[in-house]
């Protein structure tokens, strides 16, 4: 069986790669997007997408974005250097790809840090309009997980950055407790600000810190798969809360807990293909009827 790899390039130049599922094509996808540093062929849960999705008629398409790897040097890529707002580029460049294809259905879903580019991209997407339905994995408030996790640590970050900043060297990494996102990858000076000034983009994502409100949630029009697990997330809040605060505010969503998974689904693939496969055939079924 062949899975070709799909290149393309966004609208600033930076070229993207994904696997895409095959040999047989039908009219829907479902496209992927990664969270903090991964990259389309190292999620512990992607194997089961490809062998279960395309026989129900669903191809299957994991993509890069500008924020794969720690750092991709020869683009002047990759986690440590992203600007949250340009994943709207990436998710553009992949949505018009699917378009070309002739996929009338396009099923966008993310997990982790893609959680947020996705309802980031729900709101402000040039192309969100095509989108049939949105999958959320491991939905998470970075933002929020950043500064709980400062909280821990002596070096002041901000006055890092801020200064590196101030002097046009924002493009160097931070070196005082030199990882961001909760210790987990290096970051840039400007990287940092952009995140995790007060009321950056992604700061207004996914705020469950506010046990309050998810704007950009209540405004999504689409039906809503929110699949969690139970330990190692990234909600801030207790994962319970933040599960009810997304349906609270969003009656398209629906979230679902998988009982002893942590955030990569590893050991627990099969119960969260099960949910994403009962999604699509209600999604699927719902607007073949019209």
């Amino acid at each position: 069986m062949s899975y070709p790899i799909i290149e393309i390039k966004t609208a600033d130049g930076i070229n993207l790669y994904g696997l895409l599922s095959g040999p047989a094509r039908s009219d829907v996808i479902y496209l992927n997007i990664h969270g903090t540093g991964s990259n389309f062929y190292c999620e512990k849960f992607q194997e089961i997408f490809y062998d279960q999705l395309p026989p129900m008629g669903v191809d299957t398409l994991f993509t890069n974005n500008r924020g794969s790897y720690a750092m991709d040097s020869w683009q002047d890529t990759g986690a440590a250097l992203e600007i949250f707002e340009d994943s709207l580029l990436d998710i553009d460049a992949w949505i018009e790809w699917a378009i070309k294809e002739n996929y009338s259905k396009i099923i966008l879903s993310g997990h982790s840090h893609g959680t947020e580019k996705v309802a980031y991209y729900m709101n402000n997407g040039k192309h969100k309009d095509k989108i049939s339905a949105i999958v959320l994995m491991g939905f998470c408030d970075s933002f929020g997980t950043q500064k709980n996790y400062e909280k821990t640590i002596s070096e002041n970050l901000m006055a890092e950055a801020l200064q590196k900043v101030n002097n046009n060297k924002g493009y160097e990494l931070l070196t005082g407790q030199r990882r961001a996102q909760a210790g987990e990858v290096p970051i840039s000076a400007k990287t940092y600000l952009n995140y995790f000034s007060k009321d950056s983009e992604l700061s207004k994502v996914l705020p469950f810190r506010g046990n309050a409100t998810l704007p950009m949630i209540r405004k999504i029009d689409v039906p809503i798969l929110c699949v969690i697990g139970d330990h190692d997330e990234y909600t801030v809040i207790p994962i319970e809360e933040a599960a009810c605060l997304i349906e609270k505010e969003n009656k398209l969503a629906k979230v679902y807990q998988i009982d002893g998974s942590g955030h990569s689904y590893e050991g627990y693939q099969q119960e969260l293909i099960i949910l994403i496969k009962d999604f699509l055939s209600r999604i699927l079924k719902k607007t073949d009827k019209g």
